[in-house]
């Protein structure tokens, strides 16, 4: 599911059909500094999608996070290529006199592979917003951790320059409109029991 995913983002994100779009940069935007040590938090993304997928124990719950994961990301790359949107990353250089060698070493990977493309809607938020909402009938400790932890990751995003705040108004939308159609208008069948 995360292979397929990151291979559909990064077709779109290093191969764009058309001109990216530029949106604009509301107050909102400008108001929020640009802090490079926050991309550690930004990065840990990798490390809470397996686990929070991993760390999940209702098998009907995971079924229906793996479907509605796979839609998402289609849902998300058909935006991607029919209307890119790009972020002006050139308002704000990562300056390396003021920033330590692995923070500097570690955001300018980040910003090589994830190029300044695909930013709306916000696949950040949306796959962890998805991920956190197959806690939300569980346990309530899992269900804050998880929320917390991606509540962090998503305003990382804005603090490392990576997204507009309507982007992530957006990935919240549409994260849990697949959301709640694989969960209330999806009928999943149920596992035959061995002969």
């Amino acid at each position: 599911m995360f292979t397929a995913g990151t291979g559909l983002y990064v077709a779109t994100n290093h191969y764009p059909i058309t001109a990216p779009h530029r949106l604009t940069v509301l107050w909102v935007d400008r108001a929020i500094p640009f802090c490079p040590e926050t991309v550690w938090i930004y990065i840990s993304e990798w490390v809470f999608l397996p686990f929070a997928y991993l760390r999940c124990r209702d098998l009907a719950g995971l079924n229906k996070y793996f479907y509605s994961y796979l839609a998402l990301q289609l849902a998300c790359m058909v935006i991607f290529l029919v209307w890119p949107t790009i972020y002006p990353r050139e308002l704000h250089p990562l300056n390396q006199a003021t920033t330590s060698d692995w923070t500097y070493y570690a955001f300018s990977s980040l910003r090589l592979t994830d190029t300044a493309t695909n930013c709306c809607p916000s696949l950040h938020m949306a796959g962890l917003y998805l991920s956190i909402a197959i806690y939300m009938e569980g346990k309530k400790r899992d269900f804050w951790f998880f929320l917390i932890w991606g509540t962090l990751i998503a305003i990382s995003t804005l603090t490392t320059k990576q997204h507009y705040v309507i982007d992530l108004v957006a990935g919240l939308g549409i994260a849990a409109f697949i959301h709640w159609i694989f969960r209330n208008h999806v009928v999943y069948r149920e596992a035959s029991s061995p002969q």
